[in-house]
C-alpha cells in the first residue's frame, strides 16, 4: 500500500509546479496508461485500486502491467480519489517521466507539416488539436507560452494518448521560432476568420508551418504579420466564428487532403 509521505508527493503532480519540480505528471484511465506503456516514455509506476486489479486479473493487459518495468502499487480507492482529476475516477493512473523533446527531431524530416497554437486557454481544445494533428500526419505542434500547459490533465486526457505520438513543444516564443523556421525553408500560414485566402485555394506543398489562434481574438497581429500569407475558412451560416479545434480540424484535414492528393 502507498505511504503517506509518497501520497504527499504524488498529490504534488496534481500542480504545474509540482510537475515541474519533480519531471513527472499523472496520467489517468486504462487507455491513456495503456498508450503511454506502449510508447518509449519512461512510466514509472503504475496505481490501481483493489477492486480494478480484480477485475482486469483475466485480461492480458494485467500481464502486460505485470511485465513492465513499472512499479505496481495498490492502493485505497479513496486515495486514489484524492489523485484524480475526474468526478468518477477510473481505478488506474500512472506516473509517468516528463519527456523534454529538441526541436531537432523536427528538422530530421523534408517536406515538414506543424501546427503552432497561439494562446489557445482551454484545454480541451489543445488537446484535441493535438490529437487531430496526430491524426492527419503533422510532424509536430508548438505551444505558445501562453497556450495552456501542454500536461494541464484535461489537455493529456483530451489528447487520447496522442501526446505520446507526436512531438510537442511546449512554452515556445512564437516570435522568436517562427522567423527560425523562415531560415529552414518553412512557410508560415496565419490564419483569420475573414481575411485572406481561401483555404482550399492555398498551396500547402513543401515545409509548412500553420498556426491557429486564441478563441476569442485569433492570431496576435505580430504573429499575423509574421506570416507568409493568411488563411480563412468561409462561413456560410449566421455563426461568427468557429471553435478554435474545430477550425484547426478543418484546416488540418484540408492541409493532409491536398499534401497526400498533389
Amino acid at each position: 500500500m502507498l505511504s503517506k509521505e509518497k501520497l504527499k508527493e504524488l498529490l504534488k503532480l496534481k500542480t504545474k509546479k509540482g510537475r515541474s519540480q519533480q519531471g513527472k505528471f499523472l496520467l489517468e484511465g486504462l487507455r491513456l496508461c495503456e498508450e503511454a506503456l506502449n510508447s518509449d516514455w519512461d512510466v514509472e509506476s503504475i496505481l490501481l485500486t483493489t477492486s480494478f486489479e480484480d477485475k482486469i486479473k483475466e485480461k492480458t493487459f494485467f500481464g502486460k502491467l505485470q511485465k513492465s518495468k513499472a512499479k505496481l502499487i495498490v492502493m485505497k480507492t479513496h486515495d486514489l480519489q484524492k489523485l484524480s482529476d475526474t468526478v468518477t475516477p477510473p481505478g488506474i493512473m500512472c506516473v509517468v517521466r516528463i519527456r523534454k523533446i529538441q526541436i531537432e527531431e523536427i528538422w530530421k524530416r523534408s517536406n515538414n507539416f506543424i501546427l503552432a497554437l497561439d494562446g489557445i486557454r482551454d484545454p480541451g481544445n489543445v488537446g484535441t488539436l493535438i490529437r487531430t494533428a496526430d491524426a492527419f500526419g503533422a510532424d509536430g505542434a508548438l505551444l505558445s507560452n501562453d497556450t495552456v500547459e501542454l500536461l494541464n490533465p484535461k489537455v493529456v486526457r483530451s489528447t487520447m494518448g496522442s501526446i505520446f505520438h507526436l512531438p510537442v513543444w511546449d512554452e515556445v516564443d512564437l516570435e522568436k521560432t517562427l522567423p527560425e523556421l523562415r531560415k529552414r525553408n518553412y512557410k508560415i500560414l496565419g490564419t483569420d476568420a475573414r481575411k485572406g485566402k481561401r483555404l482550399d485555394s492555398v498551396d500547402y506543398s513543401g515545409n509548412i508551418c500553420i498556426l491557429i489562434g486564441n478563441e476569442a481574438e485569433g492570431l496576435r497581429e505580430n504573429l499575423l504579420a509574421l506570416s507568409d500569407e493568411l488563411v480563412h475558412i468561409p462561413i456560410y451560416g449566421k455563426a461568427e466564428s468557429l471553435n478554435a479545434a474545430v477550425a484547426g480540424g478543418i484546416l488540418l484535414y484540408e492541409i493532409t487532403r491536398k499534401r497526400t492528393c498533389t
